[in-house]
C-alpha cells in the first residue's frame, strides 16, 4: 500500500527482504544509514570535461 513499484521489488521474496524488515521496524536505524549513505555520494567526484565519457548505451560500456 502506497509503495512504488520500484520499492516494492526490495521485497518480493529475495535477498533484500530482510534489509526491508529491518528499515521497517526501526526508523532511526534507517534515517542514520540513509543520512550516511547521502553524506558519501556527495564525496564523489564525477568525471567531467575530458576527463569522461558519455555512455551511448546506459547499461553497455563504451
Amino acid at each position: 500500500m502506497g509503495l512504488l513499484s520500484s520499492d516494492q521489488v526490495l521485497y518480493n521474496g529475495g535477498y533484500t527482504d530482510n534489509v526491508v524488515l529491518e528499515y521497517s521496524k526501526n526508523p532511526k536505524t534507517f534515517k542514520s544509514d540513509f543520512a550516511s549513505a547521502m553524506i558519501k555520494m556527495a564525496d564523489i567526484e564525477p568525471l567531467v570535461g575530458s576527463a569522461g565519457i558519455k555512455r551511448k548505451i546506459c547499461s553497455a560500456i563504451n
